[in-house]
């Protein structure tokens, strides 16, 4: 027997068991890498979408980044900086940013007021109040002097946030006033945890009926349990 032969072939096989393992290693790795730049791209050209629940409640859509802290310095600096300024601890899975406004429907009143009130001077209550806002104050006259007084000015409004697995954010918000100028969201992007995995395998074993052992050299497909 031709040892020499023996292990030539063995380094052929590990050569090219590295090299296959290696090949897939690097075309999973490119896929996920495209997967994010396509996500991204969407990300930087999409706009606030609209549609009502069936509760009539508005809610707004956008597509959110997938990178890393890092990376989405260079695709949002803003939404970054924000990241930044609320100094998380630890590693940042997710965060949306949120802005917009909240305009309230126009109202208006008129006092009908007698000739001899002005000249006693008066002084009127008025409150323009909703279920979203409460809007009090007094409408007050004294001999040459007109004043507007707001006693009470509250603003009620919720906001409900979520990313789905495609990384589209939804916000939606019982406040029909409420009107969004920017969405910007970002997820941490992790890679799918293999438990299956292939390679080259060397193993030494004995042969208790044929009372023989020896070295083993070839490939194997394993399955872990337990990760690291």
């Amino acid at each position: 027997m031709n040892f020499g032969n023996i292990k030539t072939h063995i380094i052929y096989i590990l050569i090219i068991l590295v090299l296959c393992v290696s090949l897939f290693t690097a075309i999973n790795s490119c896929s996920n890498v495209s997967g994010e730049y396509k996500n991204n791209i969407e990300a930087l050209n999409d706009t606030i979408k609209y549609y009502k629940t069936s509760n009539g409640n508005l809610v707004a859509t956008k597509r959110a980044f997938e990178s890393d802290v890092k990376t989405l310095k260079l695709l949002n600096e803003n939404l970054y900086n924000e990241i930044e300024e609320l100094k998380i601890k630890g590693k940042v899975s997710s965060i949306v940013y949120v802005n917009g406004t909240i305009e309230n429907e126009l109202k208006d009143t008129a006092y009908i007021i007698q000739h001899d009130t002005i000249t006693k001077g008066f002084s009127k209550d008025f409150n323009f109040n909703n279920d979203f806002r409460i809007l009090e104050g007094n409408v007050k006259y004294n001999n040459d002097s007109l004043g507007v007084k707001i006693t009470k000015d509250i603003m009620n409004f919720d906001y409900t946030v979520g990313i789905d697995k495609n990384n589209e954010i939804y916000v939606k918000s019982t406040n029909p006033y409420v009107k969004y100028k920017e969405l910007s969201g970002f997820r941490l992007s992790t890679k799918k945890q293999k438990h299956w995995h292939f390679g080259p395998s060397i193993t030494y074993g004995y042969d208790f009926i044929g009372k023989k052992h020896g070295l083993t050299v070839g490939g194997s497909v394993t399955y872990s349990l337990i990760s690291w």
